[in-house]
């Protein structure tokens, strides 16, 4: 099992000005070996010149993987596949259909993103039952678009993995279960982050338990709760991350309330293979610091595990 680093966090960590000049590039990666890791999952959006790749260049960024013994482990594309204006929807998934393309070309297997949504998200409110029809309409809607990327994919060889997340279609264990019977096709599966779902207060195992074969790449990230602030203000409390008023804040593994040998254990009972792939979205934490100590963290897991 490898550990690899979101490239993501090159952008959201450094100053803006400094954060433009990043693309994949033996700096980059002279870097990321720095921190720890041994894999990277790529941002095709903000660190890969996806046109490049795919008009002669693959052969450029597979020599930088191998001359640092870098494995791509994935390609990040998050977009809106559902976006209800239909000339930015069809933007974002021409761009998606590039990427699986290249993905292909690098020897990439897996192309991460989320599932898209197409409406304001409280049609999913429970009370009313008003937006039932609304949200049947949602998932036609979605039947529709994620075949064709789906058939794409399936074409060239790439599996994608649906990062569950609040605020899109797909964001818990029932509408998990609903998009794979939408999409029974194996090329479809998850991209497991356990925080995600666990400051939704759901039990991530259950996910392992009942979806570990769909399971093709997995985010390290954790979550930290304020109990008194969420006795409160509930979940769903606003503010800046670092707020004394928000109730939770995703942190490093490690620093929240994720049990990760118990969750690696779990991975690696069920066959998972593939990478742990750090994202820092620590706000306590600089990029630098949180990568170090997660890599050392991670890696600490792996040791005991494969001596028992």
């Amino acid at each position: 099992m490898r550990i690899s680093l979101l490239t993501n966090v090159f952008s959201y960590k450094l100053p803006p000005e400094e954060a433009k000049k990043w693309t994949w590039s033996e700096k980059m990666a002279a870097y990321i070996i720095e921190l720890g890791y041994d894999g990277v999952e790529l941002s095709a959006k903000r660190h890969l010149d996806i046109n490049r790749v795919l008009s002669g260049g693959a052969g450029e960024v597979r020599r930088i993987a191998e001359k640092y013994g870098l494995e791509i482990t994935a390609l990040a594309a998050h977009y809106n596949h559902l976006h209800p204006d239909k000339e930015l929807r069809k933007r974002y998934n021409d761009n998606f259909m590039k990427t699986i393309e290249a993905a292909s070309l690098l020897d990439v297997p897996i192309v991460v993103t989320f599932s898209g949504m197409q409406h304001p998200f409280n049609i999913f409110y429970p009370h009313p039952e008003s937006n039932m029809d609304e949200l049947e309409k949602a998932w036609a809607e979605f039947k529709e678009v994620w075949g064709y990327l789906v058939d794409h994919a399936t074409n060239h060889d790439v599996k994608i993995a649906i990062e569950a997340h609040f605020g899109h279609l797909v964001y818990n264990t029932q509408t998990v279960t609903r998009m794979f019977k939408e999409i029974p096709s194996r090329t479809i599966g998850l991209n497991f982050d356990p925080s995600h779902y666990v400051w939704q207060l759901m039990d991530p195992m259950i996910i392992i338990e009942r979806f570990g074969d769909r399971i093709y790449h997995v985010h390290a990230k954790d979550v930290e709760f304020d109990n008194e602030k969420l006795k409160e203000n509930g979940l769903l409390a606003t503010g800046r991350w670092r707020s004394k008023e928000r109730s939770w804040r995703f942190r490093i593994p490690g620093k929240g309330v994720i049990d990760w040998k118990k969750l690696v254990q779990s991975l690696l009972s069920i066959g998972y293979r593939g990478t742990l792939s750090f994202e820092h979205e620590d706000p306590m934490l600089d990029l630098e610091k949180g990568a170090k100590e997660t890599s050392k963290f991670l890696r600490g897991i792996l040791e005991e595990l494969k001596c028992k």
